[in-house]
């Protein structure tokens, strides 16, 4: 039996054409989105709101530690 996940077969269903008529073959459900508590809902839409505020070449580490030298 030939066990494929279901994005794979998907992904290019073809390459799977050959090996179902000669064994057979199993797709995986796909997997479902587990559910979030609100307070972790609430959390990563604050950290979502805050992506992009710094911009890229910005060297964060080096800011943390002046910040911390500084008090």
């Amino acid at each position: 039996m030939l066990v494929v996940t279901y994005a794979d077969f998907f992904a290019n269903p073809a390459q799977y054409k050959e090996e179902a008529s000669v064994s057979g073959l199993k797709i995986l459900p796909e997997k479902k989105q587990k559910k979030v508590s609100r307070r972790v809902q609430k959390k990563l839409d604050h950290l979502n709101a805050v992506i992009g505020l710094f911009p890229k070449d910005t060297d964060l580490d080096a800011l943390l530690e002046e910040r911390r030298m500084s008090k």
